[in-house]
């Protein structure tokens, strides 16, 4: 008889144990729930802040970003987002509104609808790209992935690829800088590796992912260069 009361009073604290943690794991989720957030006219994300999804709208709008956590950004219309510091997974530039990345880590950045995104500094991603008539302009920071499709238009001054780049369809990538050489068997990947030197004479490497990347990569030269090119060209044609 005292067994079975003990076993009872037993099963009764295990029970209330149980009953406790789940009010704790409720009350937990409840108190670390993450709401959308809207902005129509201009603010600040900053430290310490969580947003499942921020939507930015109106073209006058500029939100900047200085940290703080955000699942998903969406610029729409003209408008306007900086981003300086802070964790963002994706950022989808839309309908021709600017995307300014100059630090922070982005996981995913798309350029499209006739938005402009620009990718400088400290900025860190893993996979960027355009498509839909957007256009990604990278100065500096850093990404594993690049891709473009779908008249999308990349333009690299800078910065660093360390996995590949590839684009498809009737995309573009303008690559400025100098001493350009393209090998079809280098590289990891099967569309071959481009090396040369940024306009601040970095040297680079790209590994090129798929056969047809290439054919949609126009390798333009430092100024200098064009004019080194036009000299020699003028002195050719007097001789002539």
């Amino acid at each position: 008889m005292e067994r079975k009361l003990k076993d009872k009073a037993m099963k009764t604290k295990v029970i209330t144990i149980l009953a406790a943690a789940v009010i704790l794991f409720f009350t937990a989720s409840e108190l670390t729930a993450v709401e959308d957030k809207i902005f129509t006219s201009s603010g600040q994300i900053l430290e310490g802040e969580e947003w499942s999804n921020v939507y930015i709208y109106n073209d006058d709008t500029i939100v900047d970003m200085l940290g703080g956590d955000v699942d998903g950004i969406g610029t729409y219309d003209a408008s306007t987002v900086n981003v300086s510091g802070g964790h963002v997974n994706t950022i989808d530039a839309l309908e021709y509104s600017t995307a300014n990345i100059s630090g922070g880590f982005v996981y995913g950045l798309h350029a499209k609808n006739n938005s402009i995104v620009n990718f400088s500094d400290g900025a860190s991603g893993v996979s960027i790209g355009a498509g839909d008539f957007g256009k990604l302009n990278m100065y500096d920071g850093t990404t594993d992935l690049m891709g473009v499709i779908d008249s999308g238009t990349i333009n690299l001054y800078g910065g660093l690829i360390t996995e590949s780049l590839g684009a498809w369809n009737d995309s573009v990538v303008n690559i400025y800088g100098y001493d350009f050489n393209y090998d079809p068997m280098g590289g990891s990947l099967d569309g071959g590796q481009l090396t040369g030197f940024w306009l601040d004479s970095t040297a680079f490497t790209i590994d090129l992912y798929g056969t047809e990347t290439y054919s949609h990569i126009n390798l333009i030269p430092e100024p200098s260069t064009l004019v080194l090119f036009a000299i020699g060209f003028f002195l050719i044609k007097r001789k002539t």
